[in-house]
């Protein structure tokens, strides 16, 4: 007799941070305030560093030092280096109300939630810290894992920890998935996952563009799930 693997009635809802949960994505503001030298550097290096250490190539120290450097700065205290790390992890953290809403209105109505972001391990101490993140199964941050989307092999990670959560099989069909950036929902998507696109918190949408959790309760009321 065959067996045919039957996809989870309710699936996993997997979530992006910035610019997807958090209600902005520019913490320049808040950094300049504690940091000061030239701030057009200070933005530019900022970002231009963000992917070594969102992939776990460099330390909290050496991060913001050579933002600091990069501002005109000089060497930084571990102190300053802290100070720094706990201002940049409170602006992300600061939840949009819409996306928290809905994130509520999921964990009342059981499902499944995991994070997926591309951070910091520092930043990954601090959102499992987070009075909502009592609502995610787990998380997987990429500075832990030392990937970052949009390679496919972070996704085969999550596939592999729910996998092992369930004690089954992975079954890409049955993770939703939502992420602001297009090259990381085709990842997704080219390893069958049922992945969608956030408009990203924080920036300016065209007239008519709908918000991200509006999207998500749209797909999950396609795929069978209520919300209360």
């Amino acid at each position: 007799m065959s067996r045919k693997r039957r996809t989870p009635s309710r699936p996993t809802v997997v979530l992006d941070h910035g610019g997807v949960l958090s209600a902005g994505h520019d913490p320049v503001p808040d950094l300049y305030a504690l940091l000061g030298g030239d701030q057009d550097a200070l933005r530019e290096a900022v970002w231009s560093h963000r992917p070594d250490y969102d992939a776990g190539r460099t330390s909290r120290e050496e991060y913001w030092r050579a933002v600091a450097a990069a501002a005109g700065i000089g060497d930084l205290t571990e102190e300053e280096v802290e100070d720094l790390q706990k201002a940049d992890d409170r602006y992300f953290l600061r939840l949009d109300p819409d996306s928290r809403a809905l994130l509520h209105d999921m964990a009342r109505s059981g499902v499944r939630l995991v994070l997926l972001s591309n951070a910091s391990e520092a930043f990954g101490e601090a959102v499992r810290r987070a009075d909502w993140f009592e609502a995610m199964s787990f998380a997987i941050i990429s500075g832990e894992e030392k990937v970052v989307k949009p390679d496919p092999e972070i996704f085969r990670i999550l596939l592999e920890v729910l996998a092992h959560e369930s004690g089954g099989v992975a079954v890409p069909r049955s993770v939703v998935f939502f992420d602001d950036r297009a090259d990381n929902v085709e990842a997704a998507r080219a390893l069958g996952i049922d992945a969608h696109l956030w408009p990203r918190n924080g920036d300016q949408h065209p007239e008519g563009t709908r918000h991200g959790s509006e999207i998500a309760r749209e797909v999950l009321a396609a795929r069978g799930v209520v919300l209360e």
